[in-house]
């Protein structure tokens, strides 16, 4: 289970599908306070639940992050937490130390002032690397990661050393944006400006030999692949093995999937109903839309595409909807790919 603590973050990333203003009056008020965690928590732990990915916006801005995370772990729960590392304080690296999380996650936007000031829009670079160091420093499983877009991608190879000097986790990273989850106009046409092209985002990926080797195996294995069911909407693992709960309330099978026929409201019903009635229904969609049986619905490639009915909605408005941009890097980078591919 995905827990979303805040939508609020103390950066103002330009490709980001989720942040508010740290101080948004209306976010803080929408968020689930301690109890209504504590009850959602419990009616997971006794549904199953093992692993938490605590996230946000920033989750660390919640007052009572501590008493969140002290009481999923009282609990047994698995907990991975995503975080710029920018807020992480001396009692922090105390509570981890005593307490640990499964992993750290933190993403890392550019390896100097000038670049990751141009991505996260705000002067927190120092603050950053002395989290990271706290965390390193300790012994915490810390992993770093990127998201690259237009803003850093020129700083990719100094981004990947700087973490794998750091860290001895595997560095990864992703050249992919979806657009926002409010719909927000202003910041969508914002992400689609961030937006590599298909020939920027081969160039990245045939400098990391690893990633390469990994793509070209993947290619050759879904050479003659077939999708059943193919009008059936959503074909991932989203509501079979695992779902999000938002900041505000709301159950949702993944982070992305915010389409109001596919959500649950916790604050007026409960998990359980949530995830043994309503989920089986959203997950048994199907369409009778001809387009999407002859392109989404077949395609092998989902794997490799980042197309999902939740994107699908974000960009279209539509759980079916087509999406240029993604089918047509991912037949590019097929076929970059793999050798010989046969006709498609």
């Amino acid at each position: 289970m995905v827990l979303e603590l805040t939508a609020r973050c103390n950066n103002a990333c330009s490709h980001c599908y989720i942040n508010l203003p740290e101080d948004d009056v209306e976010a803080m008020k929408s968020e689930l306070s301690f109890e209504e965690i504590k009850k959602i928590v419990d009616e997971a732990v006794s549904l199953g639940a093992l692993w938490f990915l605590i996230s946000g916006g920033e989750p660390l801005l919640r007052k009572d992050f501590s008493d969140i995370y002290m009481y999923l772990k009282k609990k047994g729960a698995l907990i991975t937490i995503y975080t710029n590392a920018a807020l992480i304080t001396n009692e922090h690296i105390k509570l981890f130390k005593k307490y640990p999380p499964r992993g750290i996650e933190v993403s890392v936007y550019g390896v100097s002032k000038k670049v990751h000031a141009l991505v996260t829009r705000r002067n927190h670079f120092d603050k950053t690397c002395e989290g990271i160091e706290k965390l390193l420093t300790a012994g915490l499983p810390v992993r770093l990661k990127a998201t690259i877009l237009r803003s850093n991608h020129k700083e990719l190879q100094k981004i990947a050393r700087w973490c794998q000097e750091k860290s001895k986790s595997s560095f990864r990273f992703s050249p992919f944006l979806h657009l926002r989850l409010d719909r927000n106009p202003q910041k969508n046409r914002q992400i689609i400006s961030e937006r590599l092209t298909f020939k920027e985002i081969i160039d990245l990926e045939k400098n990391d030999p690893v990633r390469l080797k990994a793509l070209e195996k993947k290619c050759q294995r879904l050479d003659g692949a077939t999708q059943e069911n193919k009008d059936r909407i959503f074909k991932c693992n989203a509501g079979v093995n695992e779902c999000c709960v938002g900041y505000d309330g709301t159950f949702k099978l993944c982070t992305s999937l915010v389409n109001g026929g596919c959500t649950y409201d916790l604050r007026k019903g409960t998990l359980s109903e949530a995830w043994n009635i309503f989920t089986p229904k959203v997950i048994s969609m199907k369409t009778d839309k001809q387009e999407f049986k002859e392109t989404c619905g077949k395609c092998s490639f989902t794997s490799l595409c980042m197309w999902c009915p939740a994107h699908a909605d974000l960009e279209t408005g539509k759980l079916d909807g087509h999406i240029n941009y993604f089918c047509d890097m991912t037949l590019k980078r097929y076929h970059e790919y793999r050798k010989d591919p046969p006709q498609k």
